[in-house]
């Protein structure tokens, strides 16, 4: 292997492209003190791999290698240095024949590696050159200083030459990488044997808890297809039932409307009855009167007759006819002025007659109005009574769940339902108020605090810790009031903020409970402010630094530190919302109470108007009746007056007859008067005997239709009556069907249609009923579940094995480790023997040779452990015996560091070497020995020499001068002294 050439650029001062190639065996590389000569040493280290900084002589950071710019040059942002190796003996650990190794480094700090321009790790350069005696610490690059410190280092330092010549870098790296392996694994056994232990405390438990979980899933599964499968059952079988209650209601309401119909019927029928039996009655009078009338005429007629008969009797004289004609006459005209006045009266009674039909007329227009509101009215009351009975039902529910605490945890719910423990006041959210605007801010703000127990003391709460803990009932956590304090807001804090748009105070501010639990609401609340808008939380949890958790009045939460809770939620915490819905039912319980109240202080007075309607109408009709009786009397009035009147003027032309002697004339008139009379009163007899027959008929029909009317208004009071218990009982189920979707809903995530497609009903209810109850108990003596504990169990068994399973793998990883290290140990125990019995022989040969005479001896510190002894150098020049080593000159121990050097390059030659200014402490005799010895040796290395001493160049076959003609930038110029040697 030889390294053929060198490129660097922009490496130190090497601003510009420099190309170094290696013709020759020996090369020396000269140029005055500052000029750059010795960066081309560091180059060459820097691209084997070298890290240190200081060890490259640069500042505090990588970066400072890259050329940093002159008086006429701007800095550059990049470094890069290639070597460039012949491999075609496949020294190195590669097949390829030319290898180029490249680093570069740019002004950022970041490193790049390429071997022959493909883009490798660090570690693969050191994995290339490993154990090839090439490296950036390896002795075949012998920087400044090196010489002396391999003289003046510790016996212990000095080892590392002898590792580097024995080639066991590679074992030792391996060892140590071993080391490191076997401390990591033992390190993992224990942490391993650790997590075992702690995981074998934990199987059983878990194992336990899983069994309960799993007995806990098997029971819920059970009595989830079963309630499910009940629940669906009951929803059908009341949905029918429902139906069939709408089915009656439908039918009661028919019934209802088609007996409201018939009675309307009916009522007017009656009324038109009655109407017609008034009319039957006046008729009758009518004819009762005529017949009197024609009775009083006949009587009259016969009367005359006989007064005509008795004056044919006796004589009569003028005088007295006169006379009595004059009477006549002013009877006629006073009966003629009665008749008269008797006219004008039955007129104005007719009138009187008219207006109070149209009277009657309005009133029943008005009574139709006032029917159809009151109809209205029922229906309203009778939904409002429908609503009332569910909201009652509602509140019942609501109630018996609060009161058995049926929303709490199981651990919370059985603390507050036994009696036997004292102390127990209630939850906090039972223990407090809040208004409907800050519900969902509260709710939010307490979490799961809302269910925390307050109790009197720390007995209290031990006494009911205790009982949990004996009953596996599980957790629950405690507020004993004499020992919670208060926590607020400072003032300072909550005057600086108050002022700020949006703050509305400090949650427990919003709070109304009973006194005695104030420091117990301000301990939870006291410290949490309530805002408006999600952006007043923002701007508030900056002013305050995050110190505070903000609580919007839609339930958004800044938390401490400024972390934020948002989103949809689904209401968890039901005791607060639970008395809120219960307040809520029972204010429309009590507005339905008073819309029921009013409703039927409504129908009261609307039966009063229509009683007051149909008293006026019965009133106008007695009126209209006794109006219509007075009209028949004053027209039979007029009749008789027309009588009377025709009677007077009868005696009248009777007195005339009489006094022209015209008798026997007037006895025939008034006889066949009488006759038609006697006709006319006979035919009124008879239609008055039909009349009555017809009045006692329609009397009958009357009581019938009274009689009917009351039975269909019986019947329509039992059907609403009827029609108010099924719509109660439609409430009812109207509640309890709301309850089972709710709890399918609720409760298992379903809809009833789902349901009934996928569950179904396989035993007798009632024993379905049994045995969910069964289930409930079973799953209520399980007590506290830890249903994680399934998948936990699952997990921590998974984890207890594979730990297991590691921890024999981890003990067989470190037997392995431990025979590994035995081996290495062996190889490296036998090579490091080897190289040192080689090397200590060529030092005594070359020490000689050098000196031209004395001892050079390699001496091991500790022969019984060549892994770790050290190297003792005993250099004795002729004609000196010395005690140490320290005691030579400069020149002595700089030749004592080279042959040690030579001694191990001819026992384990490296390609080439690299010596920077080895040979400066070395007088002109001494530099020519060095000179021929490095001649000697050129055959199986190539050397690189840095150097300034003239003698030195003389056994260079290329020489290279590094000149600076430009401030900070160095120049080379080649010369072959072969070529001019030939010459």
């Amino acid at each position: 292997m030889k390294l053929k050439s060198i490129r660097i650029f922009g490496f130190k001062s090497f601003a510009d492209k420099t190309i170094l190639e290696f013709n020759s065996s020996i090369t020396a590389i000269v140029g005055p003190n500052g000029s750059g000569k010795s960066n081309i040493v560091d180059a060459i280290r820097w691209v084997l791999g070298e890290q240190s900084i200081k060890s490259l002589r640069g500042g505090e950071y990588m970066a400072d290698v890259i050329f940093a710019g002159s008086e006429t040059r701007a800095p550059f942002k990049r470094a890069e240095v290639a070597l460039q190796f012949d491999n075609t003996e496949q020294y190195l650990n590669s097949e390829l024949n030319d290898i180029e190794v490249k680093r570069v480094l740019y002004y950022t700090g970041e490193n790049e590696y390429y071997i022959n321009n493909v883009k490798v790790r660090l570690k693969d350069i050191h994995e290339l050159f490993l154990d090839s005696g090439i490296g950036e610490d390896s002795f075949n690059i012998i920087s400044q200083g090196k010489i002396e410190s391999i003289i003046n280092s510790k016996p212990q330092d000095r080892r590392v030459i002898l590792e580097s010549a024995a080639q066991v870098l590679k074992y030792k790296t391996r060892k140590q990488e071993s080391i490191k392996k076997l401390e990591k694994t033992e390190d993992n056994l224990e942490k391993v044997g650790l997590v075992i232990h702690e995981l074998k405390d934990r199987v059983e438990p878990l194992k336990e808890q899983s069994q309960a979980a799993q007995q806990y899933l098997e029971f819920q599964k059970e009595l989830q297809d079963l309630e499910i499968a009940l629940t669906t059952r009951d929803i059908t079988s009341i949905n029918q039932e429902y139906q069939n209650i709408q089915k009656k209601i439908e039918e009661f309401t028919t019934q209802k409307e088609k007996l409201e119909k018939e009675n309307t019927t009916d009522t007017t029928a009656l009324e038109k009855k009655k109407l017609e039996l008034i009319k039957l009655e006046e008729e009758i009078t009518m004819y009762q009167e005529q017949t009197m009338t024609y009775h009083d005429m006949i009587t009259k007629l016969n009367s005359e007759k006989q007064v005509i008969l008795e004056r044919q009797k006796y004589e009569v004289n003028a005088k007295k006819i006169d006379e009595n004609l004059l009477t006549l006459k002013e009877e006629e005209l006073d009966l003629l002025k009665q008749q008269e006045t008797m006219k004008q009266e039955q007129s104005e009674m007719e009138a009187k007659q008219k207006e109070l039909k149209g009277k009657r007329t309005e009133i029943e227009e008005e009574e139709s109005l006032l029917k159809i509101k009151y109809n209205h009215l029922r229906q309203d009351l009778l939904s409002t009574q429908t609503n009332l009975a569910n909201l009652q039902n509602k509140a019942q529910i609501l109630k018996q769940n609060i009161e058995n605490n049926e929303s709490m945890p199981y651990a919370v719910k059985n603390v507050l339902n036994n009696p036997r423990l004292k102390g127990i006041h209630n939850t906090i959210g039972r223990l407090i108020e809040v208004e409907e605007k800050y519900q969902d801010a509260i709710e939010v703000a307490l979490g799961a605090s809302s269910n925390f127990i307050v109790v009197e003391n720390e007995k209290s709460a031990r006494d009911a810790i205790t009982y949990l803990k004996e009953n596996k009932l599980g957790r629950a956590t405690f507020f004993p009031l004499s020992i919670i304090s208060s926590r607020y807001v400072s003032p300072s804090i909550l005057s600086n903020v108050k002022q700020m748009k949006g703050v509305l105070g400090i949650a427990s501010d919003f709070i109304k409970c009973d006194g005695m639990y104030q420091n117990i609401i301000e301990n939870q609340l006291g410290n949490i402010f309530v805002v408006e808008t999600m952006k007043d939380m923002e701007s508030l949890g900056k002013e305050t630094n995050y110190k505070y958790r903000i609580v919007s009045l839609d339930g958004e939460l800044s938390n401490i530190g400024g972390s934020l809770t948002g989103g949809s939620r689904n209401r968890q915490n039901k005791a607060l919302l639970e008395k809120q819905e219960l307040e809520e039912t029972q204010k429309r319980i009590e507005d339905a109470r008073a819309r029921m109240k009013s409703y039927e202080e409504q129908e009261e007075e609307y039966r009063t108007t229509l009683d007051q309607k149909r008293e006026e109408i019965a009133e106008l009709d007695k009126n209209m009746a006794i109006t219509e009786q007075l009209i028949k009397q004053k027209e039979t009035y007029i009749k008789e007056q027309e009588l009377k009147i025709q009677s007077v003027q009868k005696e009248i032309s009777g007195a005339n007859a009489l006094k022209e002697g015209s008798l026997e004339e007037s006895i025939i008139a008034i006889t066949k008067k009488v006759k038609e009379a006697q006709v006319e009163q006979n035919q009124s007899e008879r239609k008055l005997s039909d009349l009555k027959v017809k009045k006692s008929d329609l009397s009958s029909e009357i009581a019938q239709l009274e009689n009917l009317y009351r039975n269909q208004n019986s019947k329509v009071h039992s059907i609403e009556q009827e029609l108010k218990k099924q719509e109660i009982e439609l409430g009812k189920m109207d509640t309890k069907m709301d309850y089972l979707l709710n709890l399918l809903s609720e409760s298992y995530h379903m809809t009833y249609e789902h349901a009934k497609n996928n569950y179904f009903l396989e035993i007798e209810p009632e024993l379905a009923r049994l045995k969910v109850n069964t289930l409930k108990k079973q799953i209520k003596d399980l007590g506290q579940v830890n249903l994680t504990s399934i998948e936990e169990y699952k997990k921590v068994s998974e984890r207890y094995e594979f730990l297991t399973s590691q921890e024999q793998d981890l003990q067989k990883s470190i037997e392995d480790l431990n025979s590994m290290i035995e081996e290495m140990d062996s190889i490296m125990i036998e090579r490091l023997k080897s190289a040192f019995d080689k090397i200590q022989e060529q030092f005594s040969i070359i020490f000689k040779k050098l000196f031209k005479g004395g001892k050079g001896i390699l001496k091991l510190t500790d022969e019984t452990n060549i892994l770790e002894s050290g190297i003792e150098i005993i250099a004795e020049p002729p004609g000196k015996k010395l005690n140490s080593i320290q005691l030579l000159s400069g020149g002595e121990k700089t030749l004592t560091a080279i042959a040690l050097l030579f001694s191990i390059l001819n026992v384990y030659p490296v390609p080439f070497c690299v010596l920077d200014e080895v040979e400066a402490a070395l007088d002109e005799a001494n530099v020519d020995t060095f000179g021929s010895y490095l001649q000697e040796q050129e055959e199986k290395s190539e050397f690189i020499l840095i150097t300034h001493k003239k003698r030195t160049m003389e056994y260079a076959g290329t020489l290279y001068g590094i000149t600076m003609q430009e401030q900070g930038v160095s120049k080379v110029v080649s010369v072959r002294l072969e070529d001019h040697n030939e010459e």
